[in-house]
């Protein structure tokens, strides 16, 4: 898998006046970080998120995304989520610790500091800890929260994972879900 794709609009779109007027012909995505799913999270408004984090991960403003092939649209959205897409797929029960090793480690800082992380060390939450992150609003606002609750990571680190490494966590606690059937002893 590619870590960028480039899709050639079929029609250019022009934003801007006069002198100041710009042509796109093509717009570049990446992999999203964890903090961009949680601004495009919150500045989905009436464009929805996938245009909002198109946008986000573009560089184009979010009017001009709008202005896309829906058919285009769904080729960026698919390009964007196939980095959580093997942690979505083997969604497996999960065991009560566990230590995610990331794929992409984190340093924010130059220094040793908890902002700098290889790791997360992750655990089943409590129900205390599940309400305290659902207060900071969004499904990915949340994930960002619980994450950095449970492994003490500070948010802005977590926000700074790549997609792959948060799906990977996101899934992780997902998994207790699939733990917990009318059959298993816990």
């Amino acid at each position: 898998m590619s870590d960028t794709k480039t899709i050639q609009l079929r029609k250019p779109l022009t934003y801007g006046k006069g002198e100041a007027a710009t042509t796109v012909e093509s717009i570049t995505l990446r992999e999203p970080t964890a903090g961009e799913y949680e601004k495009a999270e919150s500045a989905a408004g009436v464009y929805g998120l996938q245009v909002a984090l198109i946008a986000l991960l573009s560089g184009v403003p979010v009017d001009v995304i709008d202005q896309m092939y829906t058919s285009q649209i769904d080729e960026a959205a698919d390009f964007i989520g196939s980095f959580g897409k093997d942690a979505i797929s083997s969604l497996n029960p999960s065991e009560d610790e566990y230590a995610l090793a990331l794929q992409s480690p984190v340093k924010l800082t130059a220094d040793d500091s908890p902002l700098n992380v290889s790791a997360l060390d992750l655990s089943e939450p409590t129900n205390q800890q599940k309400r305290k992150a659902s207060k900071a609003g969004g499904t990915f606002a949340s994930s960002i929260a619980l994450i950095s609750i449970v492994s003490k990571v500070p948010k802005n680190a977590v926000r700074a994972l790549t997609a792959r490494d948060f799906m990977a966590a996101c899934a992780y606690f997902n998994g207790f879900q699939l733990r917990r059937t009318a059959d298993s002893d816990d």
